[in-house]
């Protein structure tokens, strides 16, 4: 069965190393892809061709910064999604697990944890309203709740505190 999910995924990879919303559509999709490679880290697969193709992918595509490269960082579709799944992966890679996948990298080209986290959660702390929460938005019909839920996911890594993220 996890098999057939594998090749399917990779049915559903583009050229440039993104997974497609459906082999339907071929509409390649960052958040997805994000998430493609949380499940093979997840599953203990950290070498796996295919998801380093994947993270490569991600590397290009998903910024640090919510809404970033957007007119004044307005939000785009699904931060919360792309960012819960992109976030896991880069806390696994760590802040030297790059080179250990892909060898000598030049340091603004690797993705680190550390560079990660600090300039996401600049920009969460920036963004959070006055209540502590985090709103809604991004094309998603999600409110507060799970905005707030998701970043403070997100921000907890570090701790260690959910089995799920121990590294």
């Amino acid at each position: 069965m996890i098999k057939n999910v594998y090749n399917y995924l990779k049915e559903c990879t583009s050229p440039r190393g993104q997974v497609y919303y459906s082999f339907q559509s071929k509409s390649e999709r960052p958040a997805i892809t994000a998430a493609a490679v949380a499940c093979l880290f997840n599953a203990g697969q950290y070498k796996d061709e295919l998801g380093k193709k994947w993270l490569k992918a991600c590397r290009e595509t998903i910024p640090a910064q919510l809404g970033a490269g957007q007119p004044g960082g307005i939000r785009i579709g699904h931060d919360e999604y792309t960012h819960y799944y992109w976030a896991q992966c880069v806390y696994i890679i760590s802040d030297n697990g790059w080179e250990k996948l892909f060898g000598p990298t030049p340091e603004g080209d690797r993705v680190t944890w550390t560079k990660y986290r600090d300039s996401l959660f600049d920009q969460l702390i920036r963004v959070q309203n006055a209540d502590g929460s985090w709103s809604g938005g991004g094309g998603f019909s999600v409110g507060p709740v799970y905005s707030t839920s998701i970043y403070l996911t997100i921000m907890q890594l570090d701790k260690g505190t959910l089995p799920l993220y121990q590294r």
